[in-house]
């Protein structure tokens, strides 16, 4: 017989007939109140005790009981099975107390080192937590133990029997009410489980908003300081130590990712592993597991507000981790999934290493037999798509790609061929110590940023993993290629090596018009070569452009978004904008505007010609100062010292405008989705081009000798532009960043979709704001 398969019909969630008429007969009552008074005085009725302890749950109860009877769309079986939770929670807060004062020796206990597994769900944590937990020494919480942590009065200090005997009923009534959920995430009642049904005692947790449809509590719960929830695990895992001794603890949430510093302030002999893959293998496994368990509770579950939610919640637990993880005060061990998967033991060695354990043979042993008990898909099978929450490839890159940066030494490789979402890429994605920052020195001043580039390509020289450049049998015949700035530098290095390929190009330039096609015609002998003026300065310019491509019917296969300048200090463009701003950022903007607008962009008859948008970025957009969304557009001051600020701010919007770009992509614009389109980014590395002739004379001597001598010439640093525009791996994917020939995230800062929604709007509606403007009599000097 088949294994049984779960559902991703999320919005009519599996239901046994006697629960389905549960709910229709319940439905015929008004449903019962949830009232923090009501239920606290329940609690005390049915112990007969009074003691809750630490009042400080009672605020974060209120704002769940709001939730839930307001916005939580509870079944009569939610309702029931939600109020007996938070009974037996308050319940057991009398009970905890009631031990503590009878036994105060309790609060002299040591838990000993503490290892805290804190990885995103699907990560691999279950797995490595139930490793760790088969080493006798080590204390992990029991199924059983976190349904209640406190001992009947009939149990007494060591007796566990009722307490199991309920947990496991409790799998039981699981496995019937909602089989596809215990498929995903199997509750079994002698396993090592999650600390978090801990921290629901305390009613402040992620635990809501997993299993219920709660965005206020969830909102007013990420704002508060979690500490004194954390302190009260600290105390219930003194109580379960008093039971059941052992040397030390191994806890595993994805909730702890959240909240590493308030960890670290509890614990003071903490190891923290933090478990990495792809969140493009684990955004929509998670999602379902979230829509599954909210399908116990309610019949109206809306698997696209679950996707929404979860991404920006992902994202934002990602950053505060990466930030709290920079400041470098803890103690850290990494693990990758595939490591894991690999190499159990290894990675267990790794994480013993890391917190000063000895693992002897006598526990490898132990850890072998446990996990060979451990089979994949014994409950059944699990299926879920990204799309079914209304989530793409090219949108969860975007929004987490960021999660790729590897805080170690080794880096997390893309997804699997065999996994069942799109890839994004099939290379491994960069890695190291650095890689969601600036490497070198950073990119604050000139002579940062030209040592940045000479340690950049010194540090790839010694790397392996980079892209190979495109073999010359690539062929371009009959593609239609936009570059700006091709009549110098990068551009015209990219533009050569199209031309070679076969490809019908037009050269959009300020200058170097007819000279620089005549000459690339002779060196390449391509005669579909021509030249369109524009000035990127110039917004009027750029209207021209679009009007004449439409004007004569050309569909652009690949756009190549070069032209870029470094000004000696703040000039205005044609229009009143700071002159980088206005050729890096609003330019650009502008030009992929029209062209989809206009159908110069448009879908190809096959899919082998996509449509491609290669954006030429840096990684000084890594170095840029913090920008908010008021400031997108604004008039920035600099000269010598502090160009090199504006540049990377100005980097920073361009890639955050093809990041906007590619959601549109997989979400459409008013309901009108482009899938058809791809938008690539990428920083060429240091190029030894004419991008610094505005340098100051007194840095000339030594910037260009330096620049010749250690950056790459436009013809090799073009490899990257040429790989984006022409591999036909790409054909059908939504986007990549490159640096050099090196798959790599682009910054937090970049990703973040209110940021690159802002500047796409603020440039939109630059450009609506100058549509009639008459045209400019002069305008700022751009850069071909």
């Amino acid at each position: 017989m088949s294994a049984r398969e779960t559902s991703r019909d999320y919005a009519n969630p599996h239901r046994p007939a006697p629960l389905r008429w549960f709910n229709r007969v319940g439905q015929l009552h008004a449903a019962r109140p949830f009232e923090i008074d009501e239920l606290e005085q329940t609690a005390r009725d049915k112990t007969g005790l009074s003691d809750f302890g630490d009042p400080r749950y009672r605020e974060p109860l209120r704002q769940l009981l709001w939730s839930m009877t307001h916005e939580a769309k509870l079944n009569p079986l939610g309702a029931v099975v939600q109020r007996t939770r938070i009974l037996e929670a308050l319940q057991t807060r009398l009970r905890i107390e009631q031990w503590f004062t009878e036994h105060p020796e309790i609060n002299e206990i040591e838990l000993g080192p503490v290892i805290a597994i804190a990885g995103f769900q699907r990560t691999g944590t279950t797995k490595l937590h139930r490793l760790l937990a088969a080493d006798p020494d080590t204390r992990a919480l029991r199924s059983w133990e976190a349904l209640c942590p406190a001992p009947t009065q009939s149990e007494g200090r060591t007796g566990a029997a009722t307490r199991i005997r309920r947990a496991r009923l409790a799998q039981g009534a699981a496995s019937y009410m909602a089989p596809d959920f215990f498929i995903v995430h199997p509750i079994e009642y002698d396993a090592p489980e999650e600390d978090i049904l801990l921290l629901d005692l305390c009613f402040l947790s992620q635990t809501p908003e997993s299993i219920m449809h709660v965005p206020t509590y969830a909102a007013w719960a990420q704002a508060q300081d979690p500490q004194f929830a954390y302190e009260y695990l600290a105390r219930c895992m003194q109580l379960l130590m008093w039971q059941r001794p052992a040397l030390r603890w191994v806890l595993k949430t994805p909730h702890h990712l959240e909240h590493l510093d308030t960890l670290a302030k509890v614990f003071a002999d903490l190891t923290i592993v933090q478990t990495h893959r792809d969140p493009l293998a684990t955004t929509a496994s998670f999602c379902s597991m979230v829509a599954h368990a909210r399908g116990i509770f309610s019949d109206q579950v809306d698997p696209l507000e679950v996707g929404q939610h979860w991404l920006a919640k992902i994202r934002h637990v990602g950053q505060r981790a990466s930030s709290v993880r920079e400041q470098g005060q803890l103690r850290v061990c990494d693990v990758l999934y595939a490591d894991l998967l690999e190499d159990p033991i290894g990675e267990v060695a790794r994480i013993y290493a890391a917190a000063g354990l000895q693992l002897t043979d006598a526990v490898v042993a132990s850890m072998r037999e446990h996990d060979g008990a451990n089979k994949v898909n014994r409950h059944g099978v699990h299926r879920y798509e990204l799309s079914d929450f209304g989530l793409s490839p090219a949108g969860v890159n975007d929004t987490l790609g960021f999660l790729r940066e590897m805080p170690a030494t080794s880096s997390i490789p893309a997804m699997p061929a065999n996994e069942s979402e799109n890839r994004p890429h099939t290379a491994r994605a960069a890695g190291s110590t650095q890689d969601a920052k600036a490497t070198g020195v950073g990119h604050q001043n000139p002579i940062a940023a030209t040592l940045t580039g000479a340690f950049d390509l010194l540090l790839r020289r010694k790397r392996a993993g980079d892209l190979k450049p495109l073999d010359a049998s690539i062929r371009m015949d009959g593609r239609v290629c936009l570059v700006t700035g091709a009549n110098t530098g990068l551009g015209l290095a990219t533009a050569r090596s199209l031309a070679r390929r076969g490809a019908t190009l037009i050269l959009a330039c300020r200058s170097g018009i007819p000279d620089t096609a005549d000459t690339l015609i002779a060196e390449t002998g391509n005669p579909n070569i021509t030249m369109r003026h524009v000035d990127l300065a110039d917004l009027h310019s750029i209207d021209q452009l679009c009007g004449a491509l439409r004007k004569d019917g050309i569909r652009l296969d690949v756009v190549v978004l070069n032209a870029g300048l470094m000004p000696l200090s703040d000039r205005p463009s044609a229009q009143g904008y700071e002159v980088m701003f206005a050729v890096h950022v609003l330019a650009n903007a502008t030009l992929l505007r029209r062209f989809i607008a206009d159908g110069v962009l448009r879908p190809a008859a096959t899919n082998d010609a996509q449509p491609r948008v290669v954006i030429v970025s840096s990684e000084a957009h890594r170095s840029a100062p913090p920008t908010s969304v008021e400031e997108i557009g604004a008039y920035f001051k600099y000269g010598v010292r502090d160009g090199m600020r504006e540049y990377g701010r100005s980097k920073l919007e361009l890639c955050a405008l093809g990041v906007h770009l590619r959601q549109l992509i997989a979400e459409g614009e008013q309901g009108s989705p482009i899938p058809w389109l791809a938008v690539h980014i990428l920083c060429p590395g240091p190029v030894a081009s004419s991008l610094a002739r505005e340098a100051p004379k007194w840095m000339r001597p030594w910037l260009d000798p330096l620049m010749r001598l250690t950056f790459k010439s436009p013809e090799e640093a073009s490899a990257p532009v040429d790989y984006l525009a022409c591999a036909p791996a790409l054909a059908g994917h939504a986007g990549e960043y490159l640096h050099m020939l090196r798959p790599r995230p682009m910054s937090a800062a970049a990703t973040d979709p209110k940021f690159a929604a802002a500047v796409w709007d603020t440039c939109a509606r630059i450009s609506n704001a100058h549509e009639h403007d008459p045209p400019s009599a002069t305008g700022a000097a751009a850069a071909d």
